[in-house]
């Protein structure tokens, strides 16, 4: 039996739970369905300020998700008693490798790395102990943020390196190429494959060059909604690298199209002299004034006309709050989406940690022992207990210190660590913000290097066009500030620390990301 066949078994009846407390409070449920993919991506929206998600490879999975996430969020708001949600969840009692059972959420919104850990051993666990949860800020204020946030994707998304690339763009280098092309007697021939389904199907264009004078060939892949887009976005990449072998000249044309200057009209004074001094000049040559009438509108010499008006669309609501929620069962974070196959499909977080910690102490080689005697030469060491310390009573800290003391790789690992070893490990997933993508992968690189793993388990990064993701708990993901910035229009769901590394640079994109989270 499939993962998902078993969830919808088994949880089948919990959307009628759902559907029966609504009625009681006079609430009316709606779905929203919007398709992602070759999934199904199901919004549970009610009239709670509240958006509960759920994806699956069938609508009615999703669905079963999405009801499954809005009884939880009741549970941890104290709507919902869990002894009323217990009989559609599986019991506690279960292991990630034995059983196919599904979790759920500790009974509080509260972050992890402020809960009580009262136990290091591995045969009781506490429930640990939680704070109470205090409201966000102000809607009007996250108002604001939403929209700076969109100003700051949209400048993300334009083409600002063009200038270091000779001025060549997607628009102008196409037709470069195929100049260099045909002087050379080369064959344009792009290769072009489809991947996705018929719907959502994206292209990929290839084409490699043979550079005659250095003995050497270019080769560019890209991709695009359409052939047309792919081959521009391969052409360019070929032309930028035919500009960089100082092969081709720089891009010399018009850059942007003039637009129209609007000026706003303002008031002169004028000298009573100069005024009659016109005057007798208008006298002298027998000009008549032209009197403005200040009521008739002016004209313009602009066509105002529409030649056709589009009906408006109808606008979806988008709350100004970004959701954060605590890491919880069968939700991969690292792609947004429900866990449909394998054993963590069902899987309890209590199992989860259980068999994070047993897989930390299998690592007893030599190799390991040599290289965490490495990590604690580093000063950082020192302040270990003191740092996670104040994690765990304070919201937002800032930590300070001179390079190469190892403030970057250490104090994520830090966090993930102390987790595991309190048999915490599934309620933890930290996702660190790196200036460039160079920097983002090589300190994942170097991470699971000292962790003696390979990328993918418990470290992983981020980049556009590059990502090698680590496991759905108790792991860390190495990303730039764009990346993440793009995530947040998800929700932090299922992350519960945010570290923000080398805040000293691009201030803007760092001053916008505080504000944000």
């Amino acid at each position: 039996m499939t993962s998902s066949s078993f969830i919808s078994g088994n949880f089948g009846d919990i959307k009628g739970f759902l559907y029966a407390w609504l009625g009681k409070q006079n609430k009316l449920p709606s779905y929203e369905v919007s398709q992602q993919g070759t999934k199904q991506r199901i919004r549970f929206k009610c009239e709670y300020s509240y958006t509960a998600i759920g994806n699956s490879t069938n609508k009615k999975d999703a669905q079963t998700n999405a009801a499954i996430d809005f009884c939880q969020y009741l549970v941890r708001e104290g709507k919902m008693s869990q002894n009323e949600l217990e009989p559609y969840l599986p019991s506690k009692n279960s292991s990630v490798l034995t059983t196919q059972t599904l979790g759920t959420l500790p009974a509080g919104l509260v972050p992890p790395h402020m809960l009580q850990h009262n136990t290091t051993t591995n045969d009781a666990i506490s429930p640990p102990a939680l704070l109470p949860y205090q409201p966000g800020p102000p809607s009007h204020y996250l108002e604001q943020i939403h929209s700076g946030r969109k100003m700051l994707e949209e400048q993300e998304e334009s083409d600002t390196n063009a200038a270091i690339h000779g001025n060549w763009t997607i628009e102008n280098a196409k037709g470069r190429l195929h100049q260099y092309l045909q002087k050379n007697n080369l064959p344009q021939e792009y290769k072009y494959t489809a991947s996705g389904p018929d719907n959502l199907r994206t292209f990929f264009a290839e084409l490699s060059i043979y550079i005659r004078e250095r003995n050497q060939t270019i080769y560019a892949r890209e991709n695009g909604s359409t052939k047309q887009i792919a081959s521009k976005s391969c052409s360019l990449a070929l032309v930028r690298q035919l500009y960089h072998l100082n092969i081709i000249e720089g891009y010399t044309g018009e850059k942007k199209k003039k637009q129209i200057e609007k000026t706003t009209p303002f008031r002169v004074n004028v000298s009573n002299e100069i005024v009659e001094e016109l005057d007798r000049v208008i006298q002298l040559f027998n000009i008549q004034p032209i009197v403005i009438n200040e009521q008739q509108p002016t004209g313009s010499l602009l066509n105002p006309q529409i030649l056709e008006r589009f009906p408006s669309s109808e606008r979806r609501t988008i709350s100004s709050i970004i959701q954060w929620v605590p890491p919880i069962s069968n939700w991969n974070p690292w792609i947004s989406s429900n866990i449909d196959e394998g054993p963590l499909a069902t899987a309890t977080m209590k199992s989860i940690s259980e068999d994070l910690y047993r897989a930390e102490q299998y690592k007893t080689n030599n190799e390991i022992k040599f290289r965490s005697q490495e990590r604690q030469n580093l000063p950082v060491f020192t302040y270990r207990q003191q740092i996670l310390e104040q994690i765990k009573n304070h919201n937002v800290i800032l930590i300070r210190g001179a390079t190469g003391c190892g403030k970057t790789t250490q104090i994520p690992q830090y966090i993930i660590d102390d987790a595991i070893e309190n048999n915490q490990g599934a309620h933890f997933n930290v996702v660190v913000t790196q200036p460039r993508r160079i920097s983002a992968i090589s300190i994942a690189e170097r991470v699971a290097w000292e962790r003696c793993e390979d990328l993918g388990n418990s470290c992983g990064y981020s980049v556009r066009f590059e990502s090698i993701l680590p496991r759905p708990y108790g792991s860390l993901l190495f990303c730039t500030v764009g990346v993440l910035l793009r995530k947040l229009e998800s929700g932090l769901r299922g992350i519960s620390h945010v570290i923000v590394d080398e805040i000293h640079r691009y201030f803007n994109y760092i001053y916008i990301l505080l504000i944000l989270i």
